[in-house]
Order: structure tokens, then C-alpha cells, then sequence
């Protein structure tokens, strides 16, 4: 069981990748726009503690990039470098 400061510890990291490693509309430098994916950080902090697969993974970032915020020129390569710093993540 993971503590609340651990937890916080970790969906900080998260909130961290998402922004500066995902960063699909490039706000990563925009100050008013600094909790633009906080709504996806239970998303992925759920599949990296269920041990989803680097695939599994993939594609959702995929899916919210495509299907959620419509840029559907994404590929699934491109979601490669936030899923290798998401594993960076000691849970």
C-alpha cells in the first residue's frame, strides 16, 4: 500500500512527465496553463501501479491525444518518450 505522501510524491512526477516530456499542445511554457493535464494523472498513476504494459500504456496516452484533444496526426512512436520517463517513476 502506497502513503499519501508517497502517493502525492508520485502524482507530482507524473504531473511532471505529462507536461514536460508528453506535452501534446505545447504548453509546457505557458504559466496559466500548468494544470492543463492534471486530469490524466489518476489515469496513468492507475495503470503504472496495475503494471499496465509500455503498449498499454502507449495507447492511451494515444487515444487522449487522437480522441480527447483531436490531433490526429500523433503516432504511437511518439508517445515512446513518456512512457520510458513515466517507468522512471518509483512507485
Amino acid at each position: 500500500m502506497i502513503n499519501k505522501i508517497t502517493s502525492r510524491m508520485i502524482s507530482s512526477q507524473i504531473r511532471k512527465v505529462l507536461l514536460n516530456v508528453w506535452d501534446p499542445i505545447g504548453i509546457q511554457n505557458e504559466p496559466n496553463a500548468q494544470d492543463e493535464y492534471d486530469g490524466y494523472v489518476g489515469e496513468i498513476y492507475g495503470l503504472l501501479v496495475r503494471k499496465a504494459t509500455d503498449q498499454e500504456i502507449t495507447d492511451r496516452l494515444l487515444y487522449i491525444v487522437q480522441d480527447t484533444m483531436g490531433l490526429d496526426a500523433a503516432k504511437a512512436e511518439d508517445m515512446q518518450p513518456t512512457v520510458r520517463a513515466l517507468r522512471e517513476i518509483r512507485l
